[in-house]
C-alpha cells in the first residue's frame, strides 16, 4: 500500500518519464514533412478552380421553356432550389419570372458565384 503513496500518480496522455523542460523536445520527435499539395487520382476539383462557365443562352432558353420546372437552376448547379421550383412550379410562375429577369439582364450567377458566359 505504501509504495503506491509514495509515487507520484501519472497523469493521463503524459510519458511515463513526464513531460520535457522548458526547451527541449520530446523523445523522438519527428518535424512534419512539408510536401506540396499532390492531386489525387479520382478527384474532381471544384468548378470554380477549373474555370468552367456555364452558357448564358442555354441557361437563358432552359429557364424560357423549362423555366417553371426549375430546369434552369439544375443547369447551373443550384439543386436544392431547382427541387423547390420543381414541387412549387416556379414559386406559382414569380420566383420563375425573377429568374427569367436576372438571366435576361445578367446579374444571374451559377453555384459557384461565376457568372454565365456570353458567346457573342
Amino acid at each position: 500500500m505504501d509504495n503506491q503513496q509514495d509515487q507520484p500518480q501519472q497523469q493521463y496522455g503524459q510519458p511515463p518519464q513526464g513531460q520535457p523542460q522548458w526547451g527541449q523536445q520530446q523523445p523522438y520527435y519527428v518535424p512534419p514533412q512539408q510536401y506540396p499539395q499532390q492531386q489525387q487520382w479520382g478527384i474532381q476539383q471544384p468548378y470554380q478552380q477549373i474555370g468552367i462557365q456555364k452558357d448564358w443562352l442555354t441557361t437563358l432558353m432552359l429557364c424560357i421553356f423549362l423555366g417553371v420546372f426549375g430546369v434552369h437552376r439544375f443547369y447551373t448547379g443550384h439543386i436544392v432550389i431547382g427541387l423547390i421550383q420543381l414541387f412549387t412550379f416556379g414559386g406559382c410562375g414569380i420566383w420563375w419570372l425573377i429568374d427569367l429577369i436576372m438571366i435576361a439582364t445578367g446579374s444571374y450567377t451559377d453555384s459557384n458565384g461565376l457568372p454565365l458566359l456570353k458567346n457573342v
